[in-house]
């Protein structure tokens, strides 16, 4: 479909590094440009000097036939901010848009309630099948209980094959502001549906008790807002950094005279994180959690790393779903402790046609119960309640449903506690590149999602390319941790994304 390639282009300008000229020039201006012929299998390019910015270009294919010329493209350098916003990768979030009216058709549409309990009340098969959903009881047992429940119905809607050209569509009040968290989960959960099964699935979330728009039934957005009777649809949008603080601020008032937990804290990104704690902001003290404490690999070397840095680092057992331990493991730190870091999780992939309850549970635990039991039992003295979600959670993930509804939910916490005046911003990441990553590519279990997804296959890794997500590396997450911080949101999206493939807005 290219007369030229756009990437074939680019690597002949590569060659200008070899004129003499300085680094970091990118094309600014074209001038005289022309296609001769297309479909060469392979190039030749001559790059001339014809003033001090300024080349011509000449590219023919392997038998001297002219392929493209250009009579001058001037360069210029890239600014010092551009590059060093570059290498940090993007800082996203989620902004909310109108979308206009009209599109598509709604004929018919029935709501699953009392008088209709389950799709096997149904009779006639609607267009659209509305399915409140709203939790109700103790946090941890009603998002356990929504999402167990919305995943037999996805499963049950996907069995039935008369439901096929029709959309069941799982209606949420306060699950986008945090006030009905087991709503913040299901949803998580159907992102994940709908990314197995594009157009089968849709979410609406609404701030009052009123009837659902006609527009909203009749619309494809796979996820819609109501508010004030305006119909939104997300997009991602990137976040600058504080404009005052250009090169990296030192994010929250960390308290460098208190403790700071970390749970996960022995693990590749806990220990990565915890040193950059100790030699960026000058944390002192570290309370490093896991399910095995001290008996975990590398923990008593990270213990000797992090004190010859200048910091006393404690290793503890404990498991974060376990509300009782929590509690303990806090009431015996709670004159030190003023930041927590919540970076703890399993993963369990499966499809939602294979996902079970118990799978579901399994995955929930560590960052759903985790999460709400440090919430519970952190005293006024936290400064800084961190939450390491995923991007799992805001784009949906084939085979990631557990792992997304349990994203989501921290995402939601995250926002629960800002409303409740209480410290708490959730970082949903992108893929972080380990140690076995070189810069051109990656090695097989050679990378993870939020600090997790250890031991991933050729097809995982295919398939985060495909959502548009490149690997970060160690330097440029913990930077993006820093700008995250700082930049006062409640949920934000730190990655680095394939602009090619994910449609980010300014």
């Amino acid at each position: 479909g290219y007369g030229l390639h756009p990437a074939l282009l680019d690597a002949a300008l590569h060659v200008t590094a070899l004129n003499g000229m300085a680094a970091g020039l990118v094309p600014f201006s074209w001038t005289g440009v022309s296609v001769d012929a297309s479909g060469a299998s392979q190039i030749r390019v001559r790059i001339t000097r014809v003033g001090d910015d300024a080349v011509a270009v000449a590219v023919a294919d392997g038998t001297g036939a002219p392929v493209a010329s250009v009579d001058s493209l001037v360069l210029r350098p890239v600014p010092g901010q551009q590059l060093a916003a570059a290498r940090r990768g993007d800082l996203l979030r989620v902004e909310w848009v109108a979308v206009p009216s009209g599109g598509g058709v709604c004929r018919s549409a029935v709501v699953l309630n009392a008088e209709l309990p389950d799709l096997a009340a149904i009779t006639e098969v609607p267009d659209v099948v509305l399915a409140p959903v709203a939790g109700s009881g103790p946090a941890v047992a009603s998002v356990h209980a929504a999402t167990a429940q919305v995943l037999d119905l996805v499963r049950s809607w996907l069995a039935q094959e008369r439901f096929a050209g029709s959309r069941l569509v799982f209606l949420t009040r306060g699950a986008v502001s945090g006030a009905d968290l087991a709503a913040a989960a299901v949803q998580g959960l159907v992102r994940s549906a709908q990314a197995e099964h594009p157009g089968r699935f849709g979410l609406v979330d609404a701030d009052d008790d009123g009837p659902v728009p006609q527009q909203v039934l009749a619309s494809d957005e796979p996820e819609l807002l109501v508010r004030g009777g305006q119909v939104l649809a997300p997009r991602l949008a990137r976040v600058r950094p504080p404009a005052d603080r250009p090169d990296g601020p030192d994010g929250p008032d960390w308290a460098a005279d208190g403790m700071v937990l970390i749970t996960g804290g022995t693990g590749g990104l806990g220990a990565r994180l915890a040193r950059h704690l100790v030699t960026r902001h000058g944390i002192r003290e570290l309370l490093l959690v896991s399910r095995r404490g001290p008996a975990a690999a590398g923990a008593a070397e990270l213990v000797t790393e992090l004190a010859e840095l200048g910091a006393v680092a404690a290793v503890e057992a404990c498991d974060v779903a376990d509300g009782e331990a929590v509690a303990g493991l806090l009431a015996r730190h709670r004159d030190r402790l003023t930041g927590i870091v919540h970076a703890a999780g399993v993963i369990d992939d499966a499809v939602v046609t294979a996902l079970t309850p118990q799978r579901l549970a399994a995955v929930l635990a560590p960052k759903v119960d985790g999460a709400w039991q440090l919430h519970q039992a952190a005293g006024p003295g936290v400064r800084a309640f961190v939450l390491f979600s995923s991007a799992a959670g805001t784009f949906g993930g084939p085979g990631q449903g557990g792992y997304a509804a349990a994203n989501a939910f921290l995402d939601g916490l995250a926002r629960y506690r800002r409303a409740a005046g209480l410290p708490a911003v959730s970082l949903a990441w992108g893929p972080w590149a380990q140690a076995g990553m070189t810069e051109g590519g990656m090695t097989e279990g050679g990378m993870t999602e939020g600090g997790m997804t250890e031991g991933l296959s050729a097809a995982d890794m295919a398939r985060i390319a495909r959502a548009g997500l490149v690997p970060l590396s160690a330097g440029e997450g913990l930077e993006l941790f820093d700008l995250s911080l700082a930049s006062g949101e409640p949920v934000l999206v730190p990655t680095r994304v394939d602009r090619a493939a994910l449609a980010v807005g300014d």
